[in-house]
């Protein structure tokens, strides 16, 4: 038994280029499709930074493939904190059978139908094939898999100053001092965030009140950065001084340079034409994300650790299949040496381009079109990366 992991399509967001809408894509991963099962490990949709409508019209070409290649097989999906809104709904749907439907005997109604509008929406456009909705883990062939979102929680935050205090106090107020969360503490704390991020993307695109909420995120950003310019002042000195000691300079070559400045005139293009608001990216990595894709891998593998720790979730495997960072993982291992890691990427396409050095970073760590298969007769799931051959370091277009 095969079953392919992918993750993290992102569809409808303005925040990056959601890869498998485009015909070429959606060409690089079909032959990856002669599989038993497709396992989409959330973030599906984005609900945080797309109008649903709009989210759903961009997911059709995936639709029309996998529905294709799967005739008589399964497609699993589950839910990330993009498209949390679909648990979310679930819940109050639960609570709405349970106050309106109960017997004279006060007998509660089943409510085990789950998220039973999306999977009816799943079955009619993926005709043939057996839809299965999990949340927040699924196992197949002895591997965990899941999206990994909790592990924002504890993710130690690399980059500016302003943004780790921004997010830092954000997170605060949800989590407080709690050391081990449970499951349900998890879920809370997505839901106060998701559901605040899914509120303000649901309002009509390009209205006064979604400008005025996204430039207050910049603003109380730009506010946190001011109040803590002397201590970024000491933060950076001290950056210059290891890099000094080390021997590294932020020099670059001539051709990265002008990749660089390619890649910031693109995506200004790019966001100009999707219509994406200013201030929106305080939003996204201090209340949707604690981790960017440029940031060191480690960090995100030591958090989520903690989330597997606390929730007893692998007891009986040492594999694990996880998303969310958008940055490919390969069987590494954890930092209790027990349990080995597979992450699954993404299929958007969001360079990081605060700097040349993040821009580095973002294709190293997080170059999208990636995969996890996993093969019931082999020892270890593997990484496939679809799109590797675009990545400009590897085609020789910008240096590492």
């Amino acid at each position: 038994m095969r079953a392919l992991v992918i993750s993290d399509t992102h569809f409808g967001a303005w925040t990056g280029e959601d890869l498998l809408c485009e015909a070429e894509n959606l060409a690089v991963i079909e032959p990856q499709l002669d599989v038993d099962e497709v396992i989409l490990l959330g973030d599906m949709l984005d609900f945080l930074f797309s109008p649903l409508r709009r989210a759903l019209m961009a997911a059709g070409g995936l639709f029309d493939l996998l529905r294709d290649k799967l005739q008589g097989k399964k497609f699993v999906f589950l839910a990330g904190n993009h498209d949390h809104h679909l648990v979310a709904r679930e819940a109050e749907e639960v609570i709405e059978l349970a106050l309106g439907a109960a017997d004279s005997a006060g007998g509660l109604p089943d409510t085990r139908r789950g998220t039973e509008g999306f999977r009816r929406l799943l079955e009619r456009r993926l005709e043939g094939v057996q839809v299965e909705i999990h949340y927040p883990t699924y196992t197949f062939a002895d591997v965990l898999c899941t999206h990994g979102h909790y592990l924002d929680l504890h993710a130690r935050r690399v980059g500016s100053f302003p943004s780790q205090l921004f997010g830092r106090v954000i997170w605060s107020v949800s989590v407080g001092r709690r050391h081990a969360p449970t499951l349900d503490d998890y879920e809370a704390t997505t839901q106060l965030l998701t559901g605040m991020l899914f509120t303000i993307a649901q309002l009509p695109n390009g209205t006064h009140a979604q400008r005025r909420v996204y430039r207050t995120f910049q603003s109380l950003e730009r506010a946190i950065g001011a109040a803590t310019s002397p201590a970024r002042a000491v933060e950076q000195l001290a950056h210059r001084v290891r890099q000094r000691a080390s021997g590294r300079s932020e020099g670059m070559a001539e051709q990265d340079v002008a990749a660089y400045d390619d890649a910031r005139t693109q995506e200004q293009e790019r966001r100009r034409r999707a219509g994406a608001p200013s201030g929106g990216e305080a939003a996204s990595y201090a209340l949707a994300r604690r981790v960017r894709p440029s940031d060191p891998v480690q960090p995100a593998v030591e958090a989520f650790e903690q989330v597997v720790t606390n929730l007893g979730w692998a007891r009986d495997t040492d594999k694990i299949v996880f998303a969310h960072t958008h940055q490919p993982l390969d069987g590494v291992l954890g930092p209790s040496g027990r349990w080995r890691y597979w992450n699954t990427g993404s299929w958007i396409y969001e360079p990081d381009l605060s700097s040349r050095r993040a821009y580095t970073a973002y294709l190293r760590n997080a170059w999208p079109g990636t995969a996890v298969l996993i093969d019931s007769d082999a020892p270890e799931p593997r990484l496939l990366r679809l799109r590797e051959h675009l990545n400009p370091i590897t085609r020789g277009t910008f240096s590492e």
